[in-house]
């Protein structure tokens, strides 16, 4: 059977890149907060992978701004989309389709700083995200940064976990029926059935069952020192950069000593 990810990601790419179209909207908060903790670790330039990049939302403005970018995804829909916006913002950057599960021979050499972001990281298993965090340490320089941002974690979950949800944006309506959370695994059940608006009337398109597995901060803390990169700071929100509070989703940064 192929994982979730095969379905959602590829075989129906035109529903996610529809969100990360939107994301677009909202990349300027996070891109103006990676410089700011860049420049406070005297990063200004340098190599910058971005894991699961999407349509480069993130990582094109860093583009701009001087870093030479590398991003992967699974999803060659994302990877052509975000090669088009970086030739129309006169940018060089590349951009390779396949799965973070390959890193090591996805890409070549080390970088300054590396990206996690939007909650990529428990797409698969903890030992799947373990062997991605080595990978990524082996392909960090010495006092290079990784962040893992915006993604989901356990505190903010156990919060504000509703088991119904349903989300609209001006093309979707998107339902979120019998959510479920396995407190012993960690794991997050989630269905997303999307409905297409057609003038007031909904058209069913497609659903996916998903499975997340959800993090606490100690454990993203853990795995990132078990790979061999030093915990350094972790943060409320990116808008803000304040502390880390009780119910706060994953804004986490290591480096690479």
């Amino acid at each position: 059977m192929k994982h979730w990810t095969e379905k959602f990601f590829v075989r129906q790419a035109k529903l996610w890149l529809h969100f990360l179209d939107r994301g677009w909207r909202r990349n300027k908060i996070t891109v103006a907060a990676i410089v700011k903790i860049l420049r406070k670790h005297g990063i200004k330039k340098g190599r910058l992978l971005d894991i699961a990049c999407g349509n480069g939302r993130i990582c094109i403005p860093l583009a701009r701004k001087g870093f030479s970018v590398t991003g992967i995804d699974v999803g060659s829909a994302y990877i052509d989309d975000a090669k088009k916006r970086a030739a129309r913002s006169r940018v060089s950057a590349e951009f390779v389709c396949g799965d973070m599960r390959r890193l090591d021979v996805l890409v070549r050499g080390k970088f300054d700083v590396v990206l996690s972001v939007w909650t990529s990281i428990g797409y698969y298993d903890k030992k799947t995200d373990e062997r991605l965090f080595k990978t990524i340490a082996r392909r960090m320089k010495k006092g290079a940064l990784f962040f893992v941002v915006n993604t989901m974690s356990q505190e903010y979950l156990l919060q504000h976990f509703c088991t119904n949800l349903f989300d609209e944006t001006d093309k979707y309506v998107i339902l979120h029926p019998c959510n479920t959370f396995d407190h012993s695994q960690s794991i997050n059940k989630v269905k997303w059935v999307f409905y297409e608006k057609k003038g007031k009337d909904l058209a069913y398109i497609d659903e996916f069952n998903m499975k997340l597995r959800i993090y606490s901060l100690s454990e993203i803390v853990e795995m990132g020192e078990k790979a061999g990169l030093k915990f350094v700071e972790a943060y409320d929100s990116m808008a803000t950069l304040d502390a880390v509070k009780p119910d706060s989703r994953l804004n986490v940064v290591f480096q690479k000593g």
